[in-house]
Formats: C-alpha cells, sequence, structure tokens
C-alpha cells in the first residue's frame, strides 16, 4: 500500500466528515455580476483549500476555549455535545460560501451567522451579561481562525505564503469579520 493511496483515503475520510456525504465536491461559484467578498484571487481561497485547515481548525477550537464567556456561550446554546460532525459542517459550510461562493451565498451565510447570535445571551456565575454579538467576542473567535488556519498552512500546507500574501490574507479574512460584527 503506498502512502499516496493511504494519504487520499486518509483526506476521502476527513473530507466526508467535514463536508458530509455529498457525492459531488463543492465547487467554487464565482460570479463576476455578484462578487464575493474574497476576491477571486485572494490568498484565502489558497489557505482554505488546503488539507492543513483541518489542523488549523482545532487549533482554531482550542484557542477559543480559553475565552471563559465564549465556551459559556457555546456550552449553554450550541448542540456541539449531541452533534458534532452537524456543527461541524455548519462551521465548513459557512467558510466554503464565504470563501468560495457567490455574493449572495457569502450574504446568506453572514446573516444567518449574525441573526443566530443575535439570540444567543446569557449570564456567567459571577452575573456578567453577555452576548455572542458582542464585537469583542467575535473579534476573539475570529482572529482565533485567522492566526490557526494562517498558521497551521505556513507549516504544515503545501505551499508557503509570502510576508505580502500572508498580510493579505489577514486582511481579506477581516472583511468577513466586520461583515459578522467585529
Amino acid at each position: 500500500m503506498s502512502a499516496d493511496f493511504v494519504r487520499q483515503r486518509i483526506s476521502t475520510t476527513v473530507r466526508k466528515l467535514v463536508i458530509g456525504e455529498s457525492p459531488t465536491a463543492p465547487v467554487a461559484t464565482w460570479d463576476p455580476d455578484d462578487p464575493n467578498p474574497i476576491a477571486e484571487d485572494s490568498p484565502v481561497r489558497t489557505v482554505h483549500a488546503d488539507p492543513a485547515m483541518f489542523v488549523g481548525g482545532v487549533r482554531a477550537l482550542l484557542f477559543q476555549t480559553l475565552h471563559p464567556i465564549a465556551m459559556r456561550g457555546v456550552a449553554e446554546h450550541s448542540d456541539y455535545e449531541h452533534d458534532p460532525l452537524g456543527r461541524l459542517q455548519r462551521t465548513a459550510s459557512f467558510l466554503g460560501k464565504t470563501t468560495y461562493g457567490t455574493g449572495a451565498e457569502a450574504n446568506e451565510a453572514i446573516n444567518l451567522v449574525r441573526s443566530i447570535h443575535s439570540r444567543v445571551e446569557g449570564t456567567m456565575p459571577d452575573g456578567t451579561i453577555y452576548r455572542a454579538d458582542d464585537p469583542r467576542l467575535l473579534g476573539w473567535v475570529h482572529a482565533s481562525e485567522i492566526d490557526s488556519f494562517l498558521t497551521a498552512h505556513q507549516k504544515y500546507g503545501g505551499t508557503r505564503l509570502s510576508p505580502h500574501e500572508c498580510d493579505r490574507y489577514v486582511a481579506d479574512m477581516s472583511i468577513i469579520g466586520s461583515e459578522l460584527g467585529v
């Protein structure tokens, strides 16, 4: 059994876990008449297409768990414990639409997340009120993702971005963060 065979088999299995059992791979639906906020030539597309995103995603989740309010919100308002694969697939769908979809698809995904976040609020044990649409909390989550995806790509990805491309990755991902309310 060759290393390429094993690598392909693992890749196929992980892909099914992340995007589900869809028989066809998602395709970029770039439409020049309805452009995505992420430009077609953006380094975001390079980073998000690489399998190193899986490592980046795990790293981002670990970083996000360090924020007590983020964790409280997830624990009280998410179904991740009962449906972890569904949660992963919804996150992957959001990233796919905001990276590769049309402007309408990206906006629909962003508006869905904003709508969900607008309904998530609670109280910390010390009485502090939290809201999932708090720009500081969103900033922590988004910065954790940006740093983790880029770090994983630079360390484990098939190619390396130049310093300029890294800066552009952060700037382009910040567009999505801004639209989410950061």
